[in-house]
């Protein structure tokens, strides 16, 4: 799977999720070359629609805080 990661929530549960990005070469380029989405973030662990959703934007907004570190 292109992208495969774990992210880890505030509760300590574990989740795994890929970044499915188009093109797909986006996932190597410069943060500043390519803006993620909500869209691009697929959650592969077994949850409720709302739990997707929660994840989705925890998952976003942790990339987005850590990109130029």
């Amino acid at each position: 799977m292109t992208g495969e990661s774990f992210y880890i929530d505030l509760d300590g549960e574990t989740w795994q999720y890929m970044l499915v990005t188009d093109p797909p070469a986006a996932l190597y380029w410069q943060p500043s070359s390519y803006k993620l989405k909500l869209s691009d973030i697929q959650i592969a662990t077994q949850c409720s629609p709302a739990e997707r959703k929660r994840l989705k934007h925890e998952i976003l907004k942790d990339i987005q805080e850590n990109d130029y570190e």
